[in-house]
């Protein structure tokens, strides 16, 4: 089941009696479950007909007693199991008992398994919630979604954003809703009466994400500026990327380089690229193609697949103990100012 399913079963009152909600998208997935809770258990009983169990910790002999217990004063009990083990890595000794158990879990019970992250399909339980339940995946709204929730999100607090402007946003903040979310209170709050977000506010006040330092890393590469690039890598250290998780963007950022490179060399215009790094596998965000063609203008070929190069090495160099993770990343950032510039 998609989660939209799940949002008007709420909506009409008409809830199962099992359930799995996972998935990356934590946002939606929280705001899933507070609907139900308001929908299914009313507030004046809600703490007789309401239960949290520690899925980490539980037992099926906790999760059976809980679902088994009649509802007071109401038609249904809610009970919901956060981030059991027999759903991820761990494993739980009695999950052949659970189980045998959710073929018949009773009508006035509606359990919830919730897990954040995505559940492994590949578990007992997860199989068993498929065939007496409903597994409900929370994904990353895609592109054209994300824009129209952005907007939305905007409008809730009177405010208007140019669509470039828009692009620009999200491409600053990522594709996390909750981020998203927090960063549009931040601009309506310091716009106060004035009714257009500007990109000047933008640049002030958002709180880039990884991808968007990663840009600008790129950008001060193909300038040679080596302590520019430099600081955008100790930036995204101090937000606690790793270095193979800086690595990994930057490997991401040439690669879309270099296919916006041979497809622009090919003869494609900027929105046909666009169109078809938004499909999978690449899921590009429009304006990381824009950018990656922009950027791609600094490079020749053999130097962006110099840089991938280099990523390799570094990884590989890192994890085989032949040089500190720090000094390596710093020395990849060297090498790659040092490539004579594209002709």
């Amino acid at each position: 089941m998609d989660y939209m399913t799940l949002f008007t079963q709420i909506q009409k009152g008409s809830l199962g009696k099992l359930y799995l909600l996972h998935g990356p998208e934590e946002f939606t997935k929280e705001e899933a479950l507070s609907q139900i809770i308001e929908k299914l258990v009313p507030a004046s009983y809600r703490d007789l007909n309401y239960l949290i169990l520690d899925g980490t910790e539980t037992t099926a002999d906790d999760i059976i007693a809980a679902s088994e217990t009649l509802p007071f004063m109401a038609d249904r009990r809610l009970v919901v199991v956060k981030n059991y083990s027999g759903l991820s890595s761990g494993k739980s000794d009695d999950e052949a008992r659970l189980k045998k158990y959710l073929e018949n879990i009773p009508d006035s019970t509606c359990l919830i398994f919730y897990q954040r992250g995505s559940a492994d399909r590949k578990r007992m339980i997860y199989k068993a919630i498929s065939k007496h339940g409903e597994t409900v995946e929370f994904e990353r709204l895609n592109h054209s979604n994300l824009v129209r929730w952005t907007r939305k999100r905007f409008q809730l607090h009177n405010k208007t954003i140019s669509r470039e402007d828009l692009e620009y946003f999200i491409m600053q903040t990522g594709n996390n809703l909750e981020d998203i979310k927090n960063e549009v209170e931040k601009l309506a709050s310091f716009s106060g009466s004035a009714p257009d977000i500007t990109r000047d506010a933008i640049d002030k006040l958002v709180t880039p994400s990884d991808e968007f330092t990663v840009f600008q890393f790129i950008d001060a590469v193909a300038a040679r500026k080596k302590g520019e690039a430099l600081r955008q890598v100790d930036f995204l250290l101090e937000q606690g990327q790793s270095v193979f998780g800086i690595l990994s963007l930057i490997a991401r950022q040439l690669k879309i380089m270099l296919l916006c490179s041979e497809y622009d060399q090919a003869g494609y215009s900027l929105d046909q690229i666009k169109a078809k790094l938004r499909q999978k596998p690449y899921d590009v965000h429009p304006y990381s193609v824009q950018k990656g063609m922009q950027q791609s203008r600094g490079f020749t070929m053999e130097q962006l697949r110099y840089g991938l190069n280099q990523c390799l090495m570094t990884d590989y160099g890192i994890k085989s103990g032949k040089i500190k993770d720090r000094l390596g990343l710093e020395l990849l950032v060297i090498r790659m100012c040092r490539k004579e510039r594209a002709s």
